[in-house]
């Protein structure tokens, strides 16, 4: 069997209840969330990036204000 068709068999057998044919609700309730916050993580660093490439420092300050230094400063460390 290839590992791929395995890798899909055991993700599907993991969100599907085999009784009842139902989607397990914490592991959909899982990728929903987890997916959404990868997604704003994407943005949010882009945005910095963005904010760092054009020398916008200006706005930069603003969002430390406003969101928070160490908010900020822990995702900026994440990236860079």
């Amino acid at each position: 069997m290839p590992l791929t068709f395995r890798l899909i068999s055991r993700l599907y057998h993991a969100a599907i209840n085999r009784r009842t044919l139902e989607p397990r609700r914490g592991i959909f309730a899982f990728l929903y969330y987890g997916i959404g916050a990868f997604a704003s993580f994407i943005v949010l660093a882009m945005v910095l990036i963005c904010l760092e490439a054009y020398n916008l420092n200006f706005s930069r300050d603003f969002l430390y204000r406003h969101l928070g230094e160490s908010f900020l400063s822990a995702v900026e460390s994440l990236l860079f």
